[in-house]
């Protein structure tokens, strides 16, 4: 005896393009909304990755330099790197600190709370362009899903409506509309995973990254504090 069951495959467009406006409207920018969150993933991870590797160049430029001076010549043929502009947004602000002190003829410790400050609020900037367009993947992993429950109530109310045009209760009524249902719920999750998964892989690599500015800058304001601090007559050399 034969199987009435017959399996196809399902043909996802003829789906989408057979629904009603409203409903191929939802799925469209659904599929829109998938393709730039991919977008968004792809190009975060290859900056961060980038990034994270510029920084680790320069720290070990910074270590192998023999002074601050030698090393702020050799980071203008540096790559860009969050590292790198950290230490020079501290560096600068040490010259002029420095150049006002000799102006005044000060001879008191100096205070190192300018530089400090400086490199704080770079760090803050370094943090918000490494997070550029991760709103995105706020967005996407959040209103996915209920842009893809709106498809599926619109699927469900053209399903009760074509019922209700053929006055049958037969399948074949309601299978376009239910289908249509399904596949806005279906796009809804497909947007909303991969944004909401990779979001949070995001956010803990810029910390990481946050955590590396920190340990520099707090070796930074060491270095200096050591330096002019106990030997404020031989910032000449520096």
């Amino acid at each position: 005896m034969d199987n009435p069951i017959v399996s196809s495959k399902i043909d996802w467009f003829s789906i989408i393009l057979n629904g009603g406006p409203i409903g191929m409207a939802i799925m469209i920018l659904l599929i829109g909304m998938s393709v730039w969150a991919w977008l968004v993933i792809i190009s975060k991870m290859r900056t961060l990755n980038t990034m994270h590797y510029l920084s680790e160049k320069f720290l070990s430029s910074f270590w192998e330099a023999k002074s601050l001076s030698e090393l702020n010549l050799r980071v203008k043929d540096m790559e860009y790197s969050p590292a790198r502009e950290v230490f020079r947004s501290g560096f600068n602000e040490m010259i002029r600190l420095l150049q006002t002190r000799e102006k005044r003829g000060a001879t008191s410790p100096i205070v190192f709370d300018t530089v400090k400050r400086t490199l704080s609020r770079q760090k803050m900037i370094e943090e918000a362009n490494l997070a550029t367009n991760l709103s995105i993947l706020a967005v996407c992993s959040s209103a996915g899903p209920f842009i893809g429950l709106f498809g599926t109530v619109i699927g469900i109310i053209r399903a009760f409506h074509d019922i209700g045009s053929s006055g049958a209760s037969s399948l074949a009524a309601v299978a376009p509309g239910i289908s249509e249902a399904l596949v806005a719920t279906a796009l809804g999750l497909f947007v909303a995973i991969p944004a909401v998964v990779f979001y949070n892989i995001l956010i803990n690599r810029i910390k990481q990254h946050l955590v590396l500015l920190d340990g520099f800058s707090a070796d930074f304001i060491n270095i200096l504090e050591r330096h002019y601090t106990i030997k404020p007559e031989n910032h000449e050399n520096t």
